[in-house]
């Protein structure tokens, strides 16, 4: 297993306006608001605290329980789990608190693409790993039952980064994902 802290992340303005769009239902993004996401996803950088666990099993070893559709001629696979802290889910709920809406939803924004790039960081790590072994990845695929989810967390403790598992999909801090990667040896060029 391997544990990864404090690792940089760039937030991505876009993405993160993209975010605020469809979860606030907003029509438009204004100037004002974009340049208050730019303020926002700065001072945030230096608030969370992304970190993560990672780990691969051979296919023979790999828990029949997270075996979640795999690819045909899988050879091994990886798991993860990333957080962003909770410093961002205090901030968010500070802001709602004091009835910034709008604040509240932008920090939400950034805290949700903070998150998806602790996952793209990790994907990376691991994807430089099966290359390796002349391998690719599957897409992510996602663990369902909660049943599935704690046979994930035996093997990935989650209190190594601060992550507890709340039951169904919900872990605390909230801003907290994890994923398995099937590994498929490439096809040799004929």
């Amino acid at each position: 297993m391997k544990k990864i802290k404090k690792f940089k992340i760039n937030i991505r303005i876009r993405e993160t306006m993209r975010l605020l769009k469809s979860t606030a239902r907003l029509s438009e993004i204004t100037s004002e608001i974009e340049d208050e996401i730019h303020r926002q996803s700065r001072r945030m950088s230096s608030i969370i605290a992304p970190a993560a666990l990672y780990d691969t099993l051979p296919k023979d070893k790999f828990p029949q329980e997270l075996i979640i559709e795999p690819p045909e001629q899988w050879v091994a696979a990886s798991f993860f789990l990333a957080t962003i802290g909770d410093s961002a889910q205090k901030e968010i709920l500070a802001a709602q608190n004091s009835g910034d809406q709008l604040l509240g939803q932008i920090l939400h924004s950034i805290a949700l693409e903070s998150l998806e790039q602790s996952g793209n960081f990790v994907r990376r790590l691991i994807e430089d790993e099966s290359k390796q072994d002349t391998c690719e990845l599957s897409r992510q695929k996602n663990v369902g039952t909660e049943a599935a989810w704690k046979k994930f967390l035996e093997l990935l403790p989650g209190d190594k980064i601060g992550v507890n598992f709340l039951g169904g999909e919900r872990f605390e801090p909230m801003y907290s994902t994890g994923g398995i990667f099937y590994w498929v040896p490439l096809k040799k060029r004929r």
